[in-house]
C-alpha cells in the first residue's frame, strides 16, 4: 500500500521545485520529506527526484506518480467529506488563508461566530497574498481562503478550484489634511501625477493595481516606499512624504491629519471572494464556514 503522506511529500517537491521549499509548504522538516521521497523509492525500485543544477525535478516515474496521486488524493477527500457528512458535530483541523485586511475585517468576526456554532472545529489562519492563496488552496496546504481581484485586473483561477463573491470593497488614496488634493470630493490618476507613493511589494495584486491604474492614463506612479502593512502607508502619509492607494476594508482609525478621498477614472473597487477545491465542495466544515461567512454579509430584514 502506498504511504499518503509520502504522496504528499512528492506531489510538494513537483509544485515548490525543492525538498527544502516542499518541506517549509507542508510544514516538515527538510529531513522528513526526504524520507518520506527514499520510501516511495524503496517501494518503486526506481528513483523519483534528478538533481538539476541546484534544484530537483521528478523523474519520468517520479511525474507520473505525482500527477496521478493527485487525482487520487483529490478522490480521497471526497471521500472522507462523504464519510463525515453526518456527524452532528463539526470537529478537527481547518486551515484559512487570508489576505491582511480581509483578516481584520472578516476573518476575525468571523471567528468569533465560529467559536459559537462550530466549537469543536479547530481554525489556523494563515496571512497571504491572493495569489500566493490560489497555490496555497491549489496544493492542499490551506482549506478554505479569502481572496481579492481588482475590477480589470481578475485573479486566474485553476480549474479545479472554485469561489464565491462576498463583498466588494473600494480603496480611497490617503492625503495629509493640508494637501493641495484634500478637500477635492474625489480625484483621478491625472491628479496625482507627481506625486510620491508608498505602495504593498513588488509582485502583490495591490501594488499591480497601482501600476495599472495609472497606466490606463499612459502614466507611472512615483513609486518611492514599499511595506506590506497599511498602517505604515498611513504613518507615511501623516507625515507628509507619501500618499497611499489603502483599501476601506479593514482599515484602521485614520489619524485626524489624514483625509481619505475617493479615487475616479477609473474607482479602485477589489471583489473580495471565498475560495476552496472543488473536491471539498462537500465538507462539511467547508459548508458550515461557508455559510458564516454569507451570514457575516446577509442585509439586515
Amino acid at each position: 500500500m502506498i504511504d499518503l503522506a509520502a504522496l504528499r511529500s512528492l506531489i510538494a517537491v513537483r509544485d515548490h521545485g525543492s525538498i527544502v521549499s516542499a518541506a517549509a509548504a507542508l510544514d516538515f522538516t527538510p529531513s522528513a520529506v526526504s524520507q518520506q521521497i527514499k520510501k516511495l523509492e524503496r517501494q518503486s525500485h526506481s528513483p523519483m527526484l534528478e538533481r538539476v543544477g541546484r534544484g530537483v525535478i521528478l523523474t519520468e516515474r517520479g511525474r507520473l506518480l505525482a500527477e496521478r496521486g493527485a487525482v487520487l488524493l483529490a478522490d480521497l477527500e471526497q471521500v472522507e467529506n462523504l464519510a463525515v457528512g453526518g456527524a452532528e458535530e463539526l470537529r478537527g483541523a481547518f486551515r484559512v488563508a487570508s489576505f491582511s485586511t480581509a483578516s481584520r475585517g472578516i476573518v476575525a468576526p468571523l471567528l468569533a461566530r465560529l467559536r459559537s456554532t462550530a466549537p469543536g472545529l479547530e481554525v489556523t489562519v494563515v496571512e497571504t497574498d491572493p495569489r500566493e492563496a490560489v497555490t496555497l488552496i491549489e496544493r492542499g496546504g490551506a482549506d478554505f481562503a479569502i481572496v481579492h481581484d481588482w475590477n480589470t485586473l481578475p485573479l486566474e483561477l485553476p480549474t479545479t478550484l472554485q469561489r464565491h463573491p462576498v463583498h466588494l470593497d473600494r480603496a480611497d488614496v490617503l492625503l495629509p489634511r493640508d494637501h493641495r488634493l484634500a478637500s477635492r470630493d474625489s480625484v483621478s490618476p491625472t491628479d496625482l501625477l507627481g506625486e510620491h507613493w508608498i505602495t504593498t511589494p513588488s509582485g502583490t495584486i495591490c501594488h499591480d493595481w497601482l501600476v495599472h491604474m495609472f497606466a490606463m492614463h499612459g502614466a507611472r506612479p512615483d513609486m518611492r516606499y514599499f511595506d506590506g502593512s497599511y498602517s505604515t502607508h498611513a504613518a507615511m502619509v501623516e507625515h507628509g512624504v507619501a500618499v497611499a492607494l489603502v483599501p476601506r476594508l479593514g482599515r484602521e482609525s485614520l489619524s485626524p491629519r489624514l483625509r481619505a478621498v475617493p479615487v475616479v477614472d477609473p474607482t479602485p473597487q477589489r471583489q473580495v471572494s471565498s475560495l476552496w477545491r472543488g473536491s471539498s465542495r462537500d465538507n462539511p466544515a467547508r459548508l458550515h464556514v461557508q455559510a458564516e461567512l454569507e451570514g457575516m454579509f446577509a442585509p439586515a430584514p
